[in-house]
């Protein structure tokens, strides 16, 4: 029996470790034994207390360059040296955005999570300079979770999001609801043993193309995709057979995409439109 309730700790205290979710219920559950316990009313008065007001350093507001490269490493840079150096930040780096040195970095993973950052937390230096590793200025993992969009809040919460998930599930979020001050929230909920592969922004009437494992492909209007809120599962963008799961999606906004699937090229905006929570069509390999 001892050993069974071991077992069953074991598996709580892993729980309340890793899920944000379990750690808040346990940090509410001891708060109000303690009120309980220790509340009660102020047993001395204050008088004559004078308001003690710390005002902060302000800050000037200026925009500038966020950079991070496949390592994980951010830092920004001023707009100038940015213009002289374009092409080679945009090269180097993998998330390269302008953003006010006042505002706040989103990066969402594949766990479902969004981790915001302060930019002012970022080090403003030079072109050559390495920066930081953006697991030391964020609660993001890297051994843990996979980054599928870093951006700017800024932009996030002026526009609406598409998420989709390796199990075909699909929602459309407004950005406002990512507005947030913690460090930390779920950007969507998932389902078991699934993840987020793409996070874009998106208007109407643009195209989505889901691509399968097995290489079944769906292509339909984004506006058959519902809007729901960020702690919501979401619909079913494809009919998958057991096992297969979505490998690619893509967002068509006009012109000509060309993916190769098996040495073939297959151009998207030519693929017959379909429904969604369909089955989709077969590429020949």
């Amino acid at each position: 029996k001892d050993h069974e309730e071991t077992l069953k700790n074991i598996e709580f205290y892993k729980d309340v470790l890793t899920n944000p979710k379990s750690m808040d219920k346990v940090i509410i559950k001891n708060l109000e034994s303690y009120k309980k316990e220790f509340g009660r009313e102020r047993r001395t008065s204050i008088e004559n207390a004078e308001a003690v007001v710390f005002e902060e350093k302000k800050v000037e507001e200026m925009q500038v360059i966020f950079m991070m490269d496949r390592f994980g490493y951010a830092k920004t840079i001023d707009q100038a040296t940015y213009d002289r150096n374009r092409e080679t930040v945009d090269t180097e780096n993998k998330y390269v955005f302008s953003c006010l040195n006042t505002g706040r970095v989103c990066i969402f993973t594949n766990k479902g999570q969004m981790h915001s950052v302060k930019v002012l937390d970022l080090p403003l230096g030079k072109l050559r300079d390495k920066g930081v590793p953006i697991d030391n200025v964020s609660n993001y993992n890297s051994q843990e979770e996979e980054i599928v969009r870093v951006c700017s809040l800024a932009d996030v919460i002026m526009q609406k999001l598409i998420f989709v998930t390796k199990k075909s599930m699909l929602k459309h979020v407004y950005g406002l609801e990512f507005d947030v001050t913690k460090k930390t929230v779920a950007a969507t909920n998932l389902l078991e043993d699934d993840e987020v592969l793409l996070i874009e922004p998106v208007t109407s009437q643009m195209h989505i193309v889901l691509r399968s494992k097995d290489g079944m492909i769906l292509k339909f209007l984004l506006d058959e995709v519902p809007l729901k809120k960020k702690g919501a599962v979401g619909v079913r963008g494809m009919k998958l057979q057991q096992g297969d799961f979505i490998e690619e999606a893509y967002i068509l906004n006009g012109g000509t995409q060309t993916i190769t699937y098996n040495d073939r090229q297959v151009e998207l905006n030519r693929l017959k439109l379909g429904r969604r929570d369909s089955k989709g069509t077969k590429l020949r390999g």
